[in-house]
């Protein structure tokens, strides 16, 4: 609504000067000040703040939920990538994205979109990747651990899908897959593999 407001003012005050400068200001100046007051009506027309005729759009990072392309009642929400364009997300992928922004913008942007692995779905963002198992579950893998589970075959190796986040312990930081877990310590930089 704000940008909304913006546009039309800057508007406002473009016709208004291009009004002023000509001969017959007085008539220019109402029909001016007419357009403008007729752009913002259409533009807030809708009554909801958070939408605006001229774009169509939520203002939201996250979009609407949607069924996806196949019609098999897999629930799909359109994310933002860093660009501006929009991507389908996988419900479990976005819902736990919104989780983690609702904490830390660390995550940022999606870079692209839901890639098919093993039964499930990976979406790769600026600062990890979002790893969904074939139950829907969504589990955040970054940094050096996620670059040794990818190298160890990632959902499709040995390890199998992740079963937590990355969370911290005495060393540095562990993240707990199907079968076994990848350890980062922070005193070395380096992650280790360890299987069930």
């Amino acid at each position: 609504m704000r940008k909304t407001v913006i546009a039309a003012s800057a508007a406002a005050l473009l016709a208004l000067s291009a009004a002023c400068s000509t001969d017959n200001a007085n008539v220019d100046v109402e029909g001016a000040t007419d357009s403008v007051a007729s752009a913002v009506d259409s533009m807030t027309a809708s009554g909801d703040p958070e939408k605006s005729e001229a774009s169509g759009t939520e203002d939201s990072d996250a979009g609407s939920k949607s069924e996806n392309a196949e019609g098999d009642g897999t629930a799909t929400t359109t994310l933002t990538l860093a660009d501006g364009s929009e991507v389908e997300a996988p419900a479990g992928i976005a819902e736990k994205y919104e989780e983690i922004r609702a904490n830390s913008d660390h995550l940022g942007a999606a870079t692209g979109g839901a890639t098919e692995v093993a039964g499930g779905q990976m979406m790769e963002f600026e600062g990890g990747t979002l790893i969904q198992n074939p139950d829907g579950q969504a589990f955040l893998v970054q940094g050096v651990i996620l670059e040794k589970y990818m190298e160890d075959g990632g959902p499709s190796g040995d390890l199998g899908f992740p079963t937590t986040d990355e969370t911290p312990n005495e060393n540095g930081f562990v993240s707990t897959f199907e079968n076994g877990e990848i350890t980062f310590d922070s005193s070395t930089g380096e992650a280790t593999v360890n299987q069930n």
